[in-house]
């Protein structure tokens, strides 16, 4: 039996080239997105480029509760059984927004949004046990992690915004992983590494503190420009080993860097009380 790979966010960027490297080892592949037109786009270049038929676009949009819900119930209905669930979807938001449960739209899309989805699809990982979760990370590598202002209510800036976020699903992930161990489904944390995607290509100085702001035209340097997918197909890499290497098979709470290596988060990512802070904000 082939195996079963869900990928959020698979229609674009990163989780595209994902799709694609995974699609070539003969799985099949479901990719989610908010917009069919580009479902369908993704769909016949991994099927073109990967030489695997077997892929399919279910239609989701994970910044809200009941988004991620009606996303579980459909992928539910594509499949009984889940091996490797890949959280790729992620935001970077240019202004602070707050979604209909109340939460800053960064933190619904880059922790609430695959803690939920995780736990609802829970029953089809299960069923594929061992099976394997993994959380797509980024912004800084491995930084620092400070709880006390998770969804930006003291202040807004675009990318200090979203590394919060990305550090508060490290932390969050490390959580999970401890409670999904005992069914055998394995969590791990992945970090693909800067490349040109239609988030960081959205970024102008304004996203920056105001501080590095006279910094931009080099910082615009360090961010790969539009570049044909190459950067997005490297950083893919990684994704693609934690989803079908051996080395993180029934591994929990491991966390892959941009070299497939296993590597290790900040300490305070594994602070309990710094988890159990973003485990309180995710649960209101």
């Amino acid at each position: 039996m082939s195996k079963t790979v869900v990928i959020t966010g698979g229609t674009g960027g990163i989780g595209l080239h994902t799709a694609i490297g995974i699609a070539r080892t003969g799985a099949r592949v479901l990719v989610t997105g908010r917009r069919p037109d580009a479902g369908a786009e993704a769909v016949a270049r991994i099927q073109a480029e990967s030489g695997n038929e077997d892929v399919a676009f279910v239609q989701g949009d994970v910044s809200t509760k009941a988004g991620v819900a009606a996303l579980s119930d459909a992928l539910l209905a594509k499949t009984d059984r889940i091996d490797v669930l890949v959280n790729n979807a992620g935001l970077m938001a240019q202004e602070r927004q707050v979604n209909e449960d109340g939460f800053e739209l960064d933190f619904a899309v880059n922790v609430v949004a695959p803690y939920l989805l995780t736990l609802q699809l829970q029953p089809a990982l299960a069923a594929a046990a061992p099976s394997r979760v993994l959380m797509v990370t980024g912004g800084k590598a491995s930084g620092p992690f400070d709880p006390t202002d998770l969804q930006s209510e003291q202040g807004f800036v675009p990318l200090v915004s979203y590394t919060r976020t990305k550090r508060a699903c490290e932390a969050m992930s490390l959580a999970l992983a401890a409670e999904l161990e005992p069914a055998r489904i394995y969590l791990s944390i992945v970090y693909p590494g800067r490349a040109s995607t239609a988030m960081t290509r959205a970024m102008t100085p304004r996203s920056l503190p105001w501080f590095l702001r006279p910094a931009w035209p080099v910082f615009r340097i360090l961010i790969p420009t539009e570049d044909g997918g190459k950067s997005a197909a490297r950083a893919s890499q990684s994704s693609v080993f934690a989803a079908t290497s051996e080395t993180v098979e029934g591994k929990a709470g491991v966390y892959i860097d941009t070299n497939q290596q296993v590597a290790k988060l900040h300490p305070t990512v594994h602070d309990p009380a710094n988890q159990a802070k973003v485990l309180d904000a995710i649960r209101g």
